[in-house]
């Protein structure tokens, strides 16, 4: 999930606790109720500082920026240790125990959590695993996540008498819709796995800027993939197969780490190799992002006659206003040969 989010997530779960009420004494908020709140904040933007550790050519930085060690859960104490440490020294005299199980809590359900359920992924088993774990159930920016976190912090702010009441339903309101999406999920993968019976494997993903529509993508006998787009009400609709062997590059490409890291990306890849001035362009598309059947995301690496990669980027299959007007194009597909 995009910064934002994350940081209203965790200003959300420090709400959750309730905060300390003196006996007597008038309801004023005390220095372990700030720390908790900043904390919670802290921690659940801290993991996004392995950005700036990421090394390497734009394709390399691209996988490894925001899904290092920082994001896994072996690494949590840490995170939550570093955000307690800066909150206790902000807010002296706050107690231990309550600002670091919240920090704990803040990790991994403000950061953790909201990445794994994005369609990019993250490696939350680090170092054990390199696996990109993905739930795909909303994209990685979905603003009806964040606006209802939006909309309770700014009462919040205005109204301060009812701060903690505005946040949780804001946070209620951004939750019941991401459980919307995984019901969703669930009976949108049941109706295409019922369209493709011979299926080796079947996954649906939600498309940008909307929730009606999602997109599928099943892997057929053959090594084809058939891809298209389905409704909440309606059957799947293909827009194109292709022949996609699951293993078409030579080994010495395959060694080569920036293309090792695109193909452990691609859950579904379509991997073209041409031949080019010095040496071989390795193409990696992934057709889970795809627009009417096309790939819209694919990472390009130029290799030369040595093994070395010369030019590495990524490309999104044109500006975001020309992905929008495609996106909008709706029903007018061009016509496809038999």
């Amino acid at each position: 999930m995009d910064n934002l989010t994350h940081g209203l997530l965790g200003l959300a779960i420090g709400a959750l606790r309730r905060p300390d009420v003196r006996p007597g004494a008038p309801a004023r908020s005390t220095p372990t109720d700030r720390a908790v709140l900043l904390a919670s904040v802290l921690a659940a933007e801290l993991p996004d500082l392995d950005t700036l550790l990421a090394r390497g050519d734009a394709v390399t930085v691209a996988l490894h920026a925001h899904r290092g060690l920082s994001h896994s859960l072996v690494f949590t104490p840490v995170v939550a240790l570093a955000a307690t440490l800066v909150a206790r020294a902000v807010f002296r005299g706050a107690r231990w125990t309550p600002v670091l199980v919240t920090s704990l809590v803040s990790v991994v359900f403000a950061h953790l959590l909201p990445d794994l359920w994005t369609g990019w992924g993250t490696r939350v088993l680090l170092p054990f695993s390199d696996a990109r774990l993905s739930l795909d159930w909303t994209v990685v920016v979905d603003p009806w996540v964040t606006l209802p976190l939006v909309v309770g912090a700014v009462v919040a702010w205005r109204r301060r008498a009812v701060w903690r009441k505005a946040v949780l339903v804001g946070l209620a309101c951004s939750m019941a819709y991401v459980g919307a999406r995984v019901v969703s999920w669930g009976v949108l993968t049941g109706r295409v796995d019922r369209a493709y019976p011979e299926a080796q494997a079947v996954r649906v993903f939600p498309a940008p800027l909307s929730f009606r529509t999602w997109r599928y993508v099943a892997r057929l006998p053959g090594d084809v993939l058939a891809a298209g787009e389905l409704s909440l009400l309606g059957e799947p609709r293909e827009d194109r197969r292709v022949e996609a062997p699951v293993d078409v590059l030579p080994e010495d490409l395959k060694a080569i780490p920036t293309v090792r890291e695109a193909l452990a990306w691609a859950r579904f890849p379509l991997v073209t190799v041409v031949p080019v001035e010095g040496g071989r362009e390795v193409r990696i598309a992934d057709l889970r992002y795809h627009l009417r059947g096309e790939p819209t995301l694919t990472f390009v690496v130029r290799v030369d006659k040595g093994g070395k990669v010369t030019d590495a980027r990524l490309e999104r299959g044109g500006s975001a206003s020309e992905l929008l007007r495609r996106w909008r194009g709706g029903d007018a597909r061009e016509a496809r040969p038999d």
